[in-house]
């Protein structure tokens, strides 16, 4: 019998085998988008109690309320950087640096676009508030906070295009090397669908807002 039968040494614990780089950072954005879809998710179905409950209180909202018409470009907009960052992302996996700088391009002038346009939907929300008596009587004030919040997480996803606009003039994305370009593009899938969630939710707050002002 050897002394190292009676070795009292505690078993070091299994090593795990790290995830590559790539991994991590997809797993990354996958949490990010899963707490800030909780997040979206609680704030509107709040805003649609919140105005439904007001619509048949006591002092209920008495202002009419209409959605600003650039609401329409600014989701166009939105759409459309979704889909332009899909096709660089395809376009780099199969090594079309062209076309990936052509997307990326376009889509970075999108996003762009769309924060300039909703600029102005946000303005007319809070004219529309400004109008009103008192706050308590407008939706106006509810559904801007709604609209900041999503142009925030927009500005956001703007650094994140700048960014990937400019690696895409360096060539340093292709079938190998992807994996901002891939980030990216998921952040803005998931910036589009809240957009169409809020979208649908402010249409709820018109139909109750002005079936009880009317």
């Amino acid at each position: 019998m050897t002394p190292t039968d009676f070795d009292s040494s505690p078993v070091p614990a299994t090593r795990r085998t790290p995830l590559p780089a790539d991994a991590r950072a997809t797993q990354g954005m996958w949490l990010l988008i899963g707490s800030l879809a909780v997040f979206f998710v609680s704030s509107i179905l709040l805003y649609v109690v919140y105005i439904a409950m007001r619509v048949q209180s006591e002092h209920a909202i008495t202002q009419k309320m209409i959605l600003p018409w650039s609401f329409i470009p600014s989701t166009i907009l939105l759409v459309g950087v979704s889909v332009c960052l899909e096709l660089a992302y395809r376009a780099a996996c199969r090594d079309k640096l062209a076309r990936v700088k052509q997307m990326a391009i376009a889509a970075c002038a999108m996003g762009i676009g769309f924060l300039f346009i909703q600029s102005d939907g946000m303005k007319r929300l809070l004219d529309g508030l400004a109008e009103a008596q008192t706050r308590n009587e407008s939706a106006y004030g509810y559904t801007f906070i709604l609209v900041f919040l999503h142009a925030a997480h927009v500005v956001g996803g703007a650094i994140g295009l700048w960014w990937t606009a400019r690696n895409a003039l360096s060539n340093r994305y292709d079938h190998e090397r992807n994996i901002g370009l891939k980030v990216c593009t998921l952040y803005w899938h998931f910036l589009d669908v809240v957009w169409v969630f809020l979208l649908i939710s402010f249409w709820i707050a018109v139909v109750l807002v002005n079936a009880k002002a009317s």
